[in-house]
């Protein structure tokens, strides 16, 4: 047994990086992440601003400083900041939904969604008096097609981490996202924490309190409780604790 968990020890990762998904899109869900933080693991969040509850986050999470706050770049759900019908919008303004795309993500043309994010990140700026820690985005749009090389030109203009869930840049290290779905598990979690060949991980979590607002805006609604109370759970507080795995934000890896 002994050597069996000196094995299971080496195997771990060193750092990880828990960021939860969709802040500002409700009330519920917002409130959720701020709980998953302050009594559980979740060390960073991503807002949604064109949602019409970001400021109001963004507001609530003044009490809370060592939460690390990125912006979640939307191209996907309700409407985008800046006006007039896009590559990207239908005819009553609002983003396409992936659905609505044959290959199931967006592919707006570039210089339109260059402006539209710009003006997430300035909104969240103007707002806040800072930078986020990172860009990341709905639906993992950033990392599909013309939007990739839209998110390194901000990424480089901003001096940003984005996440990646492939190699991007020289800055690689993965993000997870297994842990959604049938994959909210303490198996999932621990399978996450041993990734081989890295140091550092991002996992990619959703933690609620379910409203109705969120029931009405995302089919991914009832399992947010569910992620919430396992990232607030003493198992996985222990787990964290006995191999040693420093909980960070991407301000921390900028920042090294």
């Amino acid at each position: 047994y002994l050597v069996q968990w000196i094995i299971e020890v080496k195997s771990m990762i060193k750092k990880l990086i828990i960021n939860a998904d969709d802040f500002g899109m409700c009330e519920g869900n917002s409130l959720g992440i701020l709980l998953a933080h302050e009594e559980g693991l979740v060390s960073s969040t991503t807002v949604m601003m064109n949602m019409p509850y970001a400021l109001w986050a963004l507001d609530k999470a003044k009490a809370y400083p060592n939460l690390g706050i990125g912006v979640h770049l939307t191209l996907t759900a309700g409407k985008p900041l800046l006006p007039g019908k896009k590559s990207y919008t239908d005819e009553e303004g609002n983003f396409l939904r992936p659905s609505a795309y044959e290959d199931e993500f967006p592919d707006g043309e570039p210089d339109e969604v260059y402006e539209e994010w710009k003006a997430q990140i300035e909104a969240f700026i103007a707002h806040t008096g800072h930078l986020p820690t990172h860009l990341d985005s709905h639906h993992y749009v950033h990392m599909e097609h013309r939007q990739l090389e839209v998110i390194k030109r901000l990424a480089k203009e901003y001096n940003l981490p984005i996440r990646q869930t492939r190699y991007v840049d020289e800055n690689y290290f993965p993000a997870r996202c297994e842990f959604y779905k049938d994959g909210v598990s303490f198996e999932t979690f621990k399978e996450i924490c041993s990734t081989e060949g890295y140091d550092t991980v991002e996992l990619v979590c959703h933690p609620a309190l379910v409203d109705e607002r969120l029931i009405n805006v995302s089919s991914y609604n009832m399992n947010r409780i569910k992620e919430l109370e396992l990232l607030k759970s003493d198992a996985f507080k222990q787990f964290i604790k006995d191999h040693n795995i420093q909980i960070i934000t991407y301000a921390d890896i900028k920042n090294n």
